[in-house]
Formats: C-alpha cells, structure tokens, sequence
C-alpha cells in the first residue's frame, strides 16, 4: 500500500477559505472552529479515497485555487485574495467553461460538510420525513 502524502499548507489554506466562501450565511462565514473540523474531516475523507479519486478532486481544486483569481483580475491563489475577491473570483468562475472544477469541488465539499452534527438545524432539518403518510 502506499504512502499517502501530508497535505501542503497552500491546499489546507485553500480548502478553509473555499470553505469559507461556500459554506457563508448572510450572518458570514462559518466559525473558525467549524472551518478547521471541515479540512480535518475533509483530509481524512479525501485521503481514504482512491488515487483517481485523490487525483481528481485535487486537480479540481487546484483548478478552482488558481485560475478564479485570474477570472479576478488577481493573479495568485485564492486564499490570498480579499472576501470580496473571493466571492468575485468564484462567481466568475461558475459562469466560465471551467465550471465543472467548481460544481466536482462543491459536490465533495458538501459530501463532508453536512456530516457536521450542526448541519441538520443549520438547513431547518428535523429529522423527518416531507411527506406524511406513507409511500404511495
């Protein structure tokens, strides 16, 4: 089996400001303790994957990392960027051809973010079913 390599800091500052991004209210973005829950659990998830797995998702980020602050007008990694440009450099980047990276990196972000146990009240989930009754 191999080795699975540590995470670099540039992709763990990456993930938590995505993070931030996706996952922001209208009360902001979400507490520094739930951001880094989420690259723990995020990094454990990815790295239980397999490589193809590993290989996409990280493209797909590096992807989204690099070329939104471009779409931006600012060149550099995203999480060098203000919030504002953030925001901006992800908008862009939603309607432009390379949106596939965005939607692959939302889709596995959200796969771990709503296992937070605060994810059920957060989106008004109670825990039961829409529909009354029974199957139809």
């Amino acid at each position: 089996m191999s080795q699975i390599p540590e995470p670099s800091a540039a992709r763990l500052a990456s993930l938590g400001t995505l993070a931030e991004v996706v996952f922001a209210t209208e009360d902001g973005p979400p507490s520094p303790d739930r951001i880094r829950w989420f690259i723990h659990e995020f990094d454990d998830f990815i790295s239980r994957t397999g490589v193809r797995s590993r290989l996409i998702v990280g493209a797909a980020m590096g992807v989204v990392s690099r070329l939104s602050p471009l779409l931006a007008l600012r060149p550099g990694p995203l999480h060098r960027l203000s919030s504002e440009r953030q925001v901006l450099a992800l908008e862009r980047l939603e309607k432009s051809p390379a949106a596939a990276a965005l939607l692959a990196t939302k889709a596995a972000m959200c796969l771990v973010w709503f296992e937070h146990p605060e994810a059920a009240a957060e989106i008004g989930f109670d825990g039961k079913c829409m529909k009354e009754g029974g199957a139809s």
